[in-house]
């Protein structure tokens, strides 16, 4: 029954990442230039409120991953590249390969991934915290940032998990 368990997470982590590839999150140009990039998400399940992920690419690598709202302006003396509306599907994708790769910018990879609304965002940070293969920090960083989130699938998640106890 464990393998079946196993199997399904990884299954659906898969998933995730194969919706790089369908019709709509083939529409993300990802960063890779150095400098600041930005694009906005839907980041919340009840409206249409956008939250706005910042990256900063350095020496070809993703340097720095900031998330903010329109309530927090955001100056920046250098030139930005505005990628737009993205997919959450597509940036949650693109953010896990920052989370995978294990650099210094996976904790605010998981921050910016909370901060998704829909479905993408839940199956990751649930993938990461149930996958015991990942360290226990990235699975304690993952269930933070679930914490974090403002989805009540993640309340029903952590309230079946609490109730377990």
């Amino acid at each position: 029954m464990r393998h079946v368990d196993r199997f399904a997470r990884m299954l659906a982590f898969i998933l995730l990442f194969l919706t790089w590839t369908d019709g709509s999150a083939a529409e993300f140009a990802a960063p890779t230039t150095d400098g600041w990039h930005v694009w906005q998400v839907q980041g919340s399940d009840d409206d249409l409120d956008l939250v706005s992920i910042y990256v900063r690419i350095s020496a070809g690598t993703v340097a720095k991953i900031r998330v903010t709202t329109d309530e927090c302006p955001v100056r920046i003396l250098t030139p930005l590249n505005d990628l737009g509306v993205i997919p959450n599907a597509a940036s949650v994708a693109w953010l896990l390969r920052q989370v995978g790769a294990g650099t210094r910018v996976s904790e605010s990879a998981l921050a910016a991934i909370s901060a998704h609304a829909g479905a993408e965002a839940f199956t990751a940070l649930t993938t990461l915290v149930e996958d015991r293969d990942n360290s226990r920090n990235l699975r304690e960083q993952a269930l933070f940032w679930l914490a974090q989130s403002d989805s009540d699938e993640a309340f029903g998640y952590l309230d079946r998990l609490l109730s377990k106890r």
